[in-house]
């Protein structure tokens, strides 16, 4: 298959959670008229794909490259790495559990020293390695863009906590900045993994930014499903699963649209600093709302 038809697959698929998530909510769609609430349900999600695909395939026409991977055959070893962080983290998880040692400063601790020794092995050891710098953008395009996103983010962020169903206090300053720093530095490993590594592979691999910002957004979505469905999994509560599942399902939707914001964003500024506070001020309200487990995008 190549990698165009694999987009084309991925691409359905996803129209097709997306009218899945909604066609099985409660009250969208009338006893009296399933047929044609069937028809614009699908008709939305068509609309809708099609307008976001047009803005991110606009958004990366004619992308400056400022990034290419030092070797050609860089897609294999960089697979390999992001499936490597996924089953350590998920080892250890499995490992605390049997041992009754899990709990919530656990799997922070294991997800933030996972995720950032194993891509530094990776690299460290040569099987990946580092992408080389070939250009910058220009200052205006730089601060626009930059300034664009760190808006967006932030009004997202804002939305997100005074979404939320109940909003606890405010934690004590000491924690804010734990809480802080966990943020970004999890942003930041996750943001070197699949944009700084794989979105530039991809792109150099394609030649095309489109299919390249694509393809990376689903594996970032991708890597946090194991995260959200070992819990049932472990004990075994395969209720419990089906019922994650259908509340998870829209969360990995909008994973794979972040990802295609801070795809974009990484090949319009070329900056890791800007991507990496982006993609942390995202996960920020959601944090205040509901604790750190809740961080990840």
């Amino acid at each position: 298959m190549t990698v165009r038809r694999l987009s084309q697959a991925l691409a359905i698929a996803l129209a097709a959670l997306a009218f899945w998530i909604l066609a099985s909510r409660p009250d969208i769609v009338d006893p009296d008229f399933v047929i044609e609430g069937y028809i614009a349900i699908l008709t939305m999600v068509a609309v809708a794909f099609g307008a976001i695909f047009l803005a991110v395939r606009t958004a990366t026409k004619g992308s400056a490259i400022y990034w290419r991977p030092r070797d050609a055959s860089q897609i294999g070893p960089i697979a390999w790495m992001i499936l490597t962080v996924i089953g350590v983290m998920q080892g250890a998880s499995v490992i605390a559990h049997w041992s009754n040692v899990s709990g919530p400063g656990v799997a922070m601790s294991t997800y933030l020293l996972v995720g950032a020794l194993v891509p530094a092995a990776f690299l460290q050891f040569g099987i990946v390695k580092w992408p080389e710098r070939v250009g910058a953008a220009n200052r205006l395009t730089f601060v626009v863009v930059s300034g664009l996103a760190l808006c967006l983010a932030a009004a997202w962020s804002y939305a997100a906590y005074h979404m939320a169903p109940s909003k606890p206090a405010l934690l004590p300053a000491p924690d804010l900045l734990i809480g802080a720093g966990a943020l970004l530095i999890g942003a930041s490993f996750e943001e070197v993994l699949f944009r700084v590594l794989l979105l530039t592979a991809l792109v150099h691999r394609t030649e095309s930014a489109f299919l390249a910002v694509f393809l990376s957004s689903v594996v970032f979505a991708l890597m946090h499903v194991p995260g959200a469905l070992l819990d049932p999994v472990l004990h075994s509560d395969w209720r419990l699963l089906g019922q994650v599942i259908f509340h998870y399902a829209p969360v990995f939707l909008m994973q794979t649209f972040i990802g295609l914001f801070l795809g974009v964003l990484w090949l319009r500024s070329g900056s890791i600093t800007v991507i990496a506070l982006t993609h942390a001020i995202l996960n920020l309200g959601k944090t205040a709302a509901y604790g750190l487990l809740h961080y990840g995008l």
